[in-house]
């Protein structure tokens, strides 16, 4: 009877040692933390040199350091070129694929931490590849998938997190877009090119994904 009490002790105490060390973890974005995310756009600009349209974004970040995160990202949009040339019509799809750095800090959280603000910076750089389809003087040329050019970014938002696990972003990031390698050519033997400032809004839906499934003895930063 006496060890099947202190065993019954023993068992009751490692139950709560473990759910106090998940608790812990999961009140934090924590070293080792990945998460994932996914969205659309809904505006994208470039002072009337262009217009987005089918607009989707994803990316993974990884939770490097106390408030910063290392991550790849891809963003994939068609866009129409206006007024690059006259007479002639430039449209691509083009995918954006690159790296980040973002920093994250807690701006207000709830008591148990089921629902917390926080703010983002995040700079990041990465190459363009695209399909290229030019129509001039009722001719069409298309250009197959490949490199055609970088970018590079700065943006900033707010993440709303729910149940420490989903989270909702909305970020304004600007930054510089360069195609200077596309496989077609104007009449006149020009090769199009295009180099533009953009802005873009972004609204995104992503997920926290721990590592470790315990504290390890309570070393995660606490934000």
């Amino acid at each position: 009877m006496i060890r099947y009490c202190l065993l019954c002790i023993w068992l009751l105490t490692y139950v709560f040692q473990t759910e106090a060390q998940v608790q812990t973890l999961h009140n934090t974005l924590a070293k080792g933390t990945l998460n994932s995310t996914f969205g659309l756009h809904y505006k994208g600009s470039s002072d009337f040199t262009f217009l987005a349209s089918n607009n989707f974004v994803f990316g993974i970040n990884y939770c490097f350091k106390h408030h910063y995160t290392f991550g790849v990202e891809s963003n994939y949009t068609t866009l129409k070129h206006l007024d690059f040339s006259p007479g002639a019509a430039w449209t691509s799809n083009n995918l954006l694929a690159g790296i980040n750095i973002q920093r994250n800090d807690h701006l207000l959280k709830t008591k148990m931490g089921k629902f917390k603000i926080a703010s983002i910076l995040t700079i990041g750089a990465g190459s363009v590849f695209s399909s290229d389809e030019l129509i001039e003087q009722n001719q069409t040329k298309k250009s197959a998938f490949n490199p055609t050019g970088f970018y590079t970014n700065l943006g900033a938002g707010l993440r709303l997190e729910f149940f420490r696990r989903i989270f909702i972003e909305v970020k304004e990031s600007g930054g510089y877009l360069v195609k200077n390698n596309v496989n077609l050519r104007l009449s006149n033997q020009n090769k199009i090119s295009t180099k533009n400032w953009y802005s873009e809004t972004q609204i995104k839906i992503g997920i926290f994904m721990f590592i470790n499934t315990l504290d390890k003895c309570g070393t995660c930063p606490k934000w």
